[in-house]
Formats: structure tokens, C-alpha cells, sequence
């Protein structure tokens, strides 16, 4: 999943992640541009499997929906392509 925020909502969001994920320091990617407007924005893309990017969703969304954009997937569509996954047995 992926969420975009402006970096000053970063800390909040990381430690929501934190609380929600047990492994999310490695599971979770972030990146920092600055977007047309001048300000630095955050995008982190974190690999959770369904079961878990239902709960993060919900608890992401109900805490942060005015801060941030969240997208259940990696989106060409944002100017991101998703990054190829491992593949597991």
C-alpha cells in the first residue's frame, strides 16, 4: 500500500505504523520529494499481505484521513511503478 503525506505528519503516521505493524521498519519505504507547489511531501510504500492492508487501511484511514492519501496499491497512474515482489512458496 502506499501513503502520501506532507512530511510534518510524517512522525505521527511512523508511530502509528509502528503500533500497527510488528515489522514495519522493514516492511516500509519512504521516500521524500518536493511536489509542484514547493512542499515536501512523503510517500511510503509499505508490502503488507491482504490480511494486514485491511487493518492498516481501516485504522490508517479513521486516524489520518484528512493528513494523508493512502492507496491500497502501488499506482503508475501517481508516477510510481510498483516494485516487483519476491516471489514466495
Amino acid at each position: 500500500m502506499e501513503i502520501f503525506s506532507s512530511a510534518e505528519n510524517i512522525p505521527s503516521i511512523n508511530t502509528d505504523l509502528h503500533e500497527i505493524l510488528k515489522d514495519a521498519s522493514s516492511c516500509c519505504e519512504y521516500t521524500s520529494y518536493v511536489d509542484e507547489h514547493g512542499e515536501t511531501r512523503v510517500k511510503i510504500e509499505c508490502l503488507v499481505n491482504e490480511e494486514e492492508k485491511e487493518r492498516v487501511w481501516d485504522l490508517l484511514s479513521f486516524k489520518h484521513k484528512r493528513d494523508c492519501a493512502l492507496f491500497a496499491e502501488p499506482s503508475e497512474i501517481r508516477g510510481y511503478k510498483p516494485k516487483d515482489l519476491p516471489v514466495t512458496s
